[in-house]
């Protein structure tokens, strides 16, 4: 017979940030520290995860159907909607690094102007790669999903308009780990192995 306690709702998430490198927690309720940047409030459709693996088929004369396959790569990818407009955000929707930022401090004039923030785009880049922590929770269920180093594959159009937000739809593609670790580890509270 079934248990409702297995069913796992995302009622809201954090989504945190930091440099390639940076410790992540050690338990599912630790929390965040030195280095990892939360990017605050996201769409209420939350989190999608995708799977997908790349297979080699060996078939053998006579047979219909395979007779082994083979993994040849696993990939996935992860698509959040983030609301509010950040400096960390700015960089990963718009490939800039932090270094080609500029934050100009507000004038009070004459003439007023207030404080911006500049940088360019358009040239080629690398990306900007992350480290990517999420936390998807239900009251005192709490899904950890740490990921070693991501790079955003696709970005949403941003839409601006006086009937929504303007929001940062991004997906963000795990990479090898750094020192050949797991490329992403998961938590889960109250999950049993038997």
């Amino acid at each position: 017979m079934g248990n409702a306690d297995n069913i796992k709702i995302g009622v809201k998430g954090r989504a945190y940030v930091a440099d390639v490198g940076t410790s992540f927690p050690t338990t599912p309720t630790a929390v965040w520290g030195t280095g990892w940047v939360d990017l605050g409030y996201m769409h209420p459709d939350g989190l999608e995860e995708a799977l997908g693996e790349d297979r080699t088929e060996i078939n053998a004369w006579g047979e219909e159907a395979p007779v082994k396959t083979r993994v040849k790569s696993r990939d996935g990818s992860f698509k959040i909607t983030f609301l509010e407009t950040t400096a960390a955000l700015l960089q990963l929707y718009y490939a800039v690094s932090a270094d080609d930022m500029t934050s100009h401090a507000a004038v009070t004039g004459p003439p007023a102007v207030p404080q911006f923030l500049s940088f360019g785009t358009g040239q080629a880049s690398p990306g900007i790669e992350r480290a990517l922590g999420i936390d998807i929770i239900e009251g005192d269920e709490i899904e950890r999903i740490m990921i070693a180093r991501v790079d955003v594959s696709d970005r949403g159009n941003r839409k601006r308009s006086a009937d929504d937000a303007s929001s940062f739809e991004l997906t963000f593609k795990p990479l090898a780990a750094p020192s050949g670790g797991q490329a992403v580890q998961r938590f889960l509270t109250n999950v049993s192995l038997t």
